[in-house]
């Protein structure tokens, strides 16, 4: 049962989110938002979604960030099976690549168009559970947004 782990995560990064929110000096426009992994587990993504509410924004990849990281070297739009298979798939595309050891410098040149990948394979970002994909283009577009890109 996956229910550990729902409440681990929907609990509590979403509800330390809301706390910082609360607790820290935040000014009307600012945003909150938390980048997790759906885990192919639509149970846990719609309670993700559910906890988050209007002042939260969610970054959903499914079946995990690795998706996202992937889209900056390559389009794949074939559905994985399991986390562990988007992560092999990501090693074999960045040499040098493991978990533990991501560097901003082997994906910074591809940001634009891990973007424009994902919106191609959902271009509203709302699509949750679609295997493989990734909303995490919204939180880029807001971060330029708010640089005034």
């Amino acid at each position: 049962m996956k229910w550990p782990t729902l409440r681990l995560i929907t609990s509590g990064s979403l509800r330390r989110a809301k706390r910082r929110q609360l607790v820290d000096d935040y000014d009307d426009d600012d945003q909150i938002w938390c980048v997790l992994d759906t885990e192919l587990d639509s149970r846990l993504a719609e309670a993700m979604l559910a906890k988050a509410g209007p002042k939260v924004q969610l970054a959903l990849s499914t079946p995990c960030f690795d998706f996202w990281l992937l889209l900056h070297h390559k389009d794949h739009r074939a559905p994985f099976q399991t986390a562990g298979h988007v992560e092999k798939a990501l090693k074999s595309a960045v040499r040098g690549w493991t978990k533990g050891s991501t560097r901003f410098g082997d994906f910074q040149d591809g940001i634009e168009v891990a973007c424009q990948r994902a919106k191609a394979i959902d271009s509203d970002g709302n699509d949750d559970m679609r295997n493989p994909s990734s909303s995490a283009w919204k939180l880029v577009e807001s971060i330029r947004a708010s640089a005034g890109e």
